[in-house]
C-alpha cells in the first residue's frame, strides 16, 4: 500500500513538471531625457525566436514590461538556450539580442501551478527612449507580420541546441530593423559618410582612349580610321585621306562621341569634338541627426550619379611630309550628385515620409593638349599626345556633403603614345597612357580590309581587360565594346549583358 502511494505521488509530481508551460518575462529599459536615468521602453516588439507567434510588445503599465507565454512545456526547453530579439526604431543598437538559458533554478514561486517563469534581467539600451520606441500603429503593424513567421521545430533539437529561430525569421528581422530605424527616427539628418563604390571617377578621358572606343589600339597614331583623331591626336588630321570628316559613336545610354574636322588648306586643318559619359550606382550613406550626433541612420541604396564630359577644339599644322603637330584647347566638366540632407517625418498614424535633399557639385576647367605625328616610313608611323598640360584635377570619388572636406583628386595630366604598322590589308596598332601616377593602361589592335568600303577592327586593353570588335561598311559602323564593368549603371541595368551599354552604333562620313 505504501509503495502504491509513493507511485501516485511521483506521477502527480511528474505531471505537474511536464504540464507547466514556459513564460519568459522581463523589462526593456532605455535612456531617459535627463542624464543618468532610465525608464521602461514602450511599444518595443519582443520576439522569442523559436516561436515568433508568441511575440509581444512592451507595455506602459509598468513601462517596458513584457511577458511571452510560449505555450511550450518547460521540460522541453529546460537546459537549452533560447534567443530573444528586439525590433525597435534603433537600427544601430547592439543590445537587440538576448541569449537566455532556461534552467529550473530561475523559476520563481507563483500561485499559478501551470506556468514556469524565466526572467530576463538587465535588458537596457544605451539609446534615448525617443530614438528607440516605435509609434503604436507601426508597432502593431510590424507585430502582425512577425507572428506569421514559421516556428522552429522542437522535435529536432538536442540538449546542446541553441534556439535562434528559422532562417525565414532571421532574414525578416535582419531586413526589418534597418528599415524601421530609417522611417522612425523623425528629424533632420546630415550626410556624413559615403560607403565605397565601383565608379572610377575622374578617369573618363583615359578610359575613352583605350577601353571605351571602337578604334582600340589606333587612337594615338590613327591611319585608316580617323573618327577619334580629333580627341587623341589631332596632328594626324592634316594628313587625313579626305579633307572633311564627321563621326559619331554612341551606345544611346551613357557614352557618346561626336567629332569631325575640315581642311583649311594644304598645311592647316581644324577639328572639334565632344565626349559625354554618365554613370550611376547605389551606395551606403550614413546620415547623422543634426540635433543629436549620437543618432544615426544608415541608407544602403543612395543613388550616386556622375556626369563627365569634354569639348575639344584642335587646329593642326603639317610641318613637312613626315611631321605634323596639333594643339587642342578643351573644356572639361564633372557633375556629381551627392547626399546632403534627409528629413524624416511621422504623422499621428505612424505613417512616415523620407525627404532627401541632394547636392550637385560641378567642376569646369580649361586645359591644353599638344600632339605630334611622325611618319617613319610608308609602313610605320608614330604619334604622341601630351594631354592636359595645365594639370586639371577632377574628383577621384564622390563624397557626403557634410563629411570630410579633404577630397581625393585625380590629376588629368598624362602622356599618350601610339604606333601603327601597315601591311597590305592589315594594320597593327598599339597605344599606351602614362599618368602622374605612372602606367595607366595599354591597348593593342588590328584592323583588316575584307573588301572595298569595309573595315573589320578588334582590340584589347591589357590592364582593364576590355576588348572591342567593330565592323564598318561604307559610312556606317556597328561595334561591341566590352569594358569589363568599367562603366557602372545600376539604375538602368539591362537584363541582357550585350544590351547593357556594350552595343554601339554610329557613322563615319569622309568626303
Amino acid at each position: 500500500m505504501k509503495n502504491f502511494i509513493y507511485l501516485i505521488l511521483l506521477l502527480v509530481l511528474y505531471n505537474h513538471a511536464t504540464g507547466q508551460t514556459l513564460v519568459i518575462k522581463g523589462r526593456v529599459r532605455c535612456q531617459n531625457e535627463s542624464a543618468n536615468s532610465t525608464r521602461g521602453a514602450e511599444n518595443i516588439i519582443v520576439v522569442p525566436a523559436f516561436i515568433p507567434s508568441k511575440s509581444t510588445t512592451t507595455g506602459s503599465a509598468p513601462q517596458g514590461y513584457f511577458e511571452c507565454n510560449t505555450g511550450v512545456p518547460f521540460a522541453k526547453l529546460r537546459d537549452k538556450q533560447v534567443s530573444l530579439y528586439i525590433v525597435s526604431a534603433c537600427s544601430q543598437c547592439t543590445e537587440s539580442v538576448k541569449r537566455v538559458f532556461v534552467s529550473e533554478d530561475q523559476d520563481r514561486k507563483n500561485t499559478d501551478k501551470t506556468k514556469s517563469y524565466v526572467t530576463v534581467k538587465d535588458w537596457r539600451f544605451n539609446a534615448n527612449c525617443s530614438d528607440l520606441e516605435l509609434p503604436p500603429f507601426r508597432a502593431d503593424s510590424m507585430l502582425s507580420v512577425i507572428v506569421q513567421q514559421p516556428e522552429q521545430s522542437l522535435g529536432q533539437i538536442t540538449n546542446a541546441t541553441a534556439l535562434v529561430g528559422t532562417p525565414a525569421l532571421l532574414n525578416l528581422l535582419t531586413n526589418l530593423t534597418p528599415i524601421i530605424g530609417v522611417v522612425s527616427n523623425a528629424g533632420t539628418f546630415e550626410a556624413r559618410e559615403l560607403g565605397p563604390g565601383k565608379i572610377k571617377h575622374g578617369q573618363f578621358l583615359f578610359s575613352s582612349a583605350l577601353s571605351l572606343t571602337a578604334n582600340t589600339g589606333f587612337n594615338f597614331s590613327p591611319a585608316r580610321d580617323m573618327s577619334e583623331s580629333v580627341f587623341w591626336n589631332p596632328s594626324a588630321i592634316v594628313k587625313g585621306r579626305t579633307p572633311y570628316n564627321i563621326s559619331l559613336l554612341t551606345n544611346v545610354k551613357n557614352n557618346t562621341k561626336l567629332g569631325g574636322y575640315f581642311r583649311l588648306n594644304d598645311r592647316v586643318s581644324i577639328g572639334a569634338g565632344f565626349i559625354y559619359t554618365q554613370q550611376d550606382e547605389y551606395r551606403n550613406a550614413l546620415f547623422v541627426k543634426i540635433s543629436n550626433e549620437a543618432n544615426t541612420v544608415q541608407i544602403d541604396s543612395f543613388l550616386v550619379k556622375v556626369k563627365e564630359y569634354s569639348a575639344f577644339l584642335a587646329p593642326a599644322v603639317k610641318i613637312n611630309e613626315k611631321l605634323s603637330v596639333g594643339l587642342t584647347v578643351k573644356s572639361i566638366w564633372q557633375d556629381l550628385r551627392i547626399p546632403n540632407l534627409l528629413k524624416i517625418t511621422i504623422d499621428d498614424n505612424g505613417s512616415t515620409a523620407n525627404i532627401f535633399t541632394d547636392s550637385t557639385v560641378r567642376k569646369q576647367k580649361w586645359d591644353l593638349d599638344f600632339s605630334i605625328s611622325y611618319k617613319v616610313s610608308n609602313a610605320l608611323q608614330v604619334g604622341i599626345n601630351a594631354m592636359n598640360l595645365a594639370g586639371t584635377e577632377l574628383y577621384a570619388d564622390a563624397f557626403a556633403a557634410g563629411g570630410n572636406k579633404n577630397y581625393s583628386l585625380q590629376n588629368q595630366r598624362a602622356l599618350g603614345a601610339g604606333l601603327c604598322y601597315k601591311w597590305q590589308r592589315f594594320n597593327f596598332g598599339g597605344d599606351v597612357i602614362f599618368t602622374e601616377d605612372g602606367f595607366y593602361d595599354a591597348a593593342i589592335g588590328v584592323n583588316y580590309v575584307p573588301f572595298n568600303n569595309a573595315l573589320l577592327s578588334a582590340g584589347f586593353a591589357v590592364n582593364q581587360l576590355s576588348y572591342s570588335v567593330a565592323f564598318r561598311i561604307k559610312h556606317f559602323r556597328i561595334a561591341y565594346i566590352n569594358d569589363n564593368d568599367l562603366m557602372v549603371n545600376e539604375k538602368r541595368k539591362g537584363k541582357s549583358g550585350i544590351l547593357n551599354g556594350g552595343l554601339y552604333g554610329g557613322f563615319i562620313f569622309d568626303f
